[in-house]
Formats: C-alpha cells, sequence, structure tokens
C-alpha cells in the first residue's frame, strides 16, 4: 500500500477529470480513477498512481550505455585518423554500432536509442538503421570496454582498434 496525503489525492483527482475531459474514449477509466482516490479505496491506490510507470533504470546500467557509446566515438574517430594503408586491414563495418538486442536487452536497447536521438552528444556516433542486434551484446561491449587503452591517447592506434573490435561476434 502506498500513503498520499488528501492535497496529493486531490490533485491526482483533478488530473484524472482534466484527461477524461480530454479524452472522451478513455473517460471511463478516468472516471474509476477518481472514484478510488476520492472514495479512499487504499488498497487500489498504487493501481492507478502507478499505472504505466516501469521500475527506474539502474544508474550504474545507464553509465554502461553511455560508456559505450562513448568508445563507439572514439573508436570511429580513431579509424577516420588513421592511414588508408591502417584502414585497408579494418573492416570498416565492424566500427558501425548496432544498438542492443531488443528481445534480451530491452531497457539498454531503449535507453540508448533515446541517447542517441534525443541527446547531441552522439550525433555522429555512426549507427545501423535499425539499432537492433541480433544477439545480446552486453557482455561483448563490456569486453570492448576493458580492452581500451587508458593511457589517454585522443586517437587509438590501427592496433588497439584490432584489440577491441575482435572481441565482436562475426
Amino acid at each position: 500500500m502506498i500513503n498520499i496525503t488528501d492535497v496529493e489525492r486531490r490533485v491526482l483527482i483533478n488530473q484524472a477529470r482534466i484527461l477524461a475531459a480530454l479524452y472522451p474514449l478513455e473517460a471511463s477509466q478516468f472516471e474509476r480513477t477518481i472514484e478510488i482516490l476520492s472514495e479512499g479505496y487504499h488498497e487500489a491506490w498504487a493501481d492507478v498512481v502507478f499505472k504505466g510507470l516501469k521500475r527506474p533504470f539502474i544508474k550504474e546500467d545507464m553509465n554502461f550505455i553511455y560508456q559505450t557509446l562513448e568508445m563507439y566515438d572514439w573508436l570511429q574517430k580513431s579509424y577516420y585518423a588513421l592511414t588508408l594503408d591502417e584502414k585497408v586491414h579494418l573492416p570498416e563495418r565492424s566500427l558501425i554500432f548496432c544498438g542492443f538486442c531488443p528481445k534480451e536487452e530491452p531497457r539498454h536497447s531503449s535507453y540508448c536509442r533515446f541517447l542517441l536521438e534525443n541527446m547531441d552528444r552522439f550525433a555522429f556516433v555512426e549507427t545501423t538503421d535499425c539499432l537492433m542486434a541480433d544477439q545480446p551484446m552486453l557482455q561483448v561491449y563490456e569486453r570492448m570496454l576493458n580492452k581500451l587503452p587508458r593511457d589517454g591517447r585522443i586517437t587509438l592506434s590501427a592496433k588497439s582498434l584490432t584489440q577491441v573490435i575482435s572481441e565482436l561476434p562475426e
């Protein structure tokens, strides 16, 4: 059971009334919410207050996705800084970010899409059109992140790039 104050109940009732007026096809759902809140049926409060809310996404997972996108930004910038001779030995397609598996990693996939579509920081990261990996990628990206050099260099050498992308599935 959740605890909400009478003022919070009043605010939620008013919101439900406004939504019922705005969305007449869904008015019966909002009327149910109004009844539950106004009559004090506290056992059902959680059903109406938290309806449609997903559990919060874990901060560590959000940071991991952010680090993965930063890694791809670094990998791609490093690739374009290589000489033509060095590029010949690296498969450019493996440097294109494919995202996460929506079946196995739906929250990661969703947050990743949000960052790429709404945050200017990753506007230049090259991605596949669908951003849907065919298989789970969390462990792959984790291994790739662990292979990144930590010496503060701006771009990676062809050898470092090869080591990092060697973790990608064939």
